[in-house]
């Protein structure tokens, strides 16, 4: 781990009676509404990278399988807090209408939010971000729906992308070490091979576990329509298939798939 084409064209056929009077429309996409999402972290200790928020199908490609070996991408993401990869990789998947960065970093105990695009047919948001102070660990949403009204409200833990092994030392953590610095390294036989439920910081590394270690939750992800930010049209379309019993103030533990470490 380091440290830190050619525009479809519709022609209208030429009317009876008319003169010199050719006219070519554009087929513009429909437009999208928007959803604003808000991400405390509610650590301790820790802080949460940049993330990445996508608005997708149901059927696109997931962010990750728990218990199957990361992407690449993704363990880009959980060692160094990079988000290019996963930007590029799901841009180009089928299913997926956006990919937004959060560009911040978010402290123990504050707030970013986010605008995404959603439709219809792109009703469902997953992220990705990095605990920086970890070799390997993220929070991540995983298919969240946006309400069409209210807020749904959902409570995410760490993951652990299993492609590093959790030494905790300060040269493979892209955080700034303690100071002083402590010594030693947390023992183990190297990466997990795969995706799962983060143990937490032992502080048997460079970091004490008494300020970097978390419990459940690690953050809390509110998400809401924005009807401010859509033109009614918009918003209308996007919820057009909602059941009108989408309630106000969800919470929500499942988005996710993990409920504690």
């Amino acid at each position: 781990m380091k440290r830190l084409g050619t525009l479809g064209m519709v022609v209208i056929p030429l009317l009876v009676g008319a003169q010199n009077h050719s006219l070519a429309q554009a087929v513009q996409p429909a437009e999208a509404a928007i959803a604003t999402i808000a991400v405390t972290n509610l650590t301790k200790g820790q802080i949460l990278t940049p993330a990445v928020f996508i608005s997708h199908r149901g059927d696109a490609p997931p962010l990750f399988v728990p218990g199957q070996p990361a992407s690449q991408e993704l363990a880009s993401l959980a060692e160094d807090g990079l988000t290019t990869g996963l930007i590029n990789k799901f841009n180009a998947e089928p299913g997926v209408l956006s990919v937004t960065r959060l560009g911040v970093f978010i402290h123990p105990g504050k707030t970013a939010t986010v605008n995404v695009r959603f439709d219809a047919a792109h009703r469902l948001i997953s992220s990705a971000s990095m605990l920086e102070i970890t070799n390997d660990g993220f929070v991540s949403l995983l298919g969240a729906e946006v309400p069409c009204s209210g807020t749904s409200t959902v409570y995410v833990g760490g993951w652990d992308a299993g492609s590093e092994g959790n030494t905790e030392l300060c040269a493979e953590v892209p955080a700034r070490c303690p100071s002083p610095a402590r010594r030693g390294a947390c023992a183990v036989e190297g990466p997990e091979g795969n995706v799962h439920v983060h143990s937490g910081i032992h502080g048997c590394g460079g970091f004490p576990a008494e300020i970097y270690d978390w419990g459940y939750p690690v953050a809390k992800i509110a998400i809401h329509a924005a009807p401010e930010l859509s033109s009614p049209e918009a918003l209308a379309t996007a919820c057009k298939d909602s059941a009108s019993g989408d309630s106000a103030d969800n919470d929500s533990n499942d988005a996710d798939g993990s409920n504690g470490n």
